[in-house]
This record gives C-alpha cells, structure tokens and sequence, in this order.
C-alpha cells in the first residue's frame, strides 16, 4: 500500500517498504498519579487530543529512496510549522515534522547507499527515518 506525504497539492510518494516502527508504542490515555498529604494516591486521567509519533523507517537493505525525493523532503523540513497529511496503512493523519529539541533535527535522516562526490539524480539513499507527531488540522 503506498505510503504518501501531502503538502497541500504537492505530494511526495515514500517508499511503500517503510516501517512504522512505533505503531503500537503510544496510548490515547494520559495519566498522571501523586499523592495526597494524607497519603492518599490521587489519579488524574484524560485522553491526549494529539500528539501521537509517527516513526518511518527503513535500513540499507529497504526503503531506498531516490535523490530528487530526498532533496524534497529536505526543502519541506525548512516550512516551519508546516501541517502534512500523511497517508499510511490506508489512514490519512495531520502532522508535523518532530524536529525534537536537540541542536541536531531529527525529524529526517538518511544516507547514501554509495558515498559520491559528486551525487546524480539516479542516486539512492538508504536508512531511512522520518519522525512525525499528529495534531490538529
């Protein structure tokens, strides 16, 4: 099933072998729990409106990408606050890049397949992440 990234009528087609690697690592509940002077343990509970990871990834051995789209993702990376529609797996989720909070982004990292000076367009560039987080449209 393809894998799709939406900038409003732009869209760039991910490699289909991708792997959501943090599909069923986050909950829809938050929960926090502290305890009272009394020593009674107190629960707060809330489902988180957004926020959800979206972690894509691939290695040396799959989800090889093409210079030309990897120079796209890398222009996107520079919209500040950009909202993307990402489809995958059939579902179609609102995000954002995850740029995190490190000096370093990593919202998108990749690598050549084979080192050149002088990169061509036919060029392939292999282990794949990209970091995303839901919100709200």
């Amino acid at each position: 099933m393809a894998i799709t990234l939406q900038n409003g009528a732009d869209t760039i087609v991910l490699p289909p072998d991708l792997l959501w690697s943090d599909e069923f690592a986050w909950s829809p509940v938050s929960q926090g729990t502290e305890r009272s002077v009394t020593g009674a343990l107190l629960i707060d509970v809330s489902t988180r409106q957004d926020g959800m990871p979206i972690t894509l990834t691939g290695t040396e051995r799959h989800a090889w990408m093409q210079r030309p789209e990897v120079q796209a993702l890398r222009a996107w990376l520079a919209l500040q606050g950009q909202v993307f529609t990402l489809t995958i797996n059939g579902q179609a989720f609102t995000v954002l890049f995850d740029h995190g909070t490190d000096e370093t982004s990593r919202a998108f990292v990749v690598s050549p397949l084979i080192d050149f000076s002088d990169p061509q367009p036919q060029d392939y560039y292999c282990s794949v992440t990209l970091r995303f987080i839901t919100t709200t449209p």
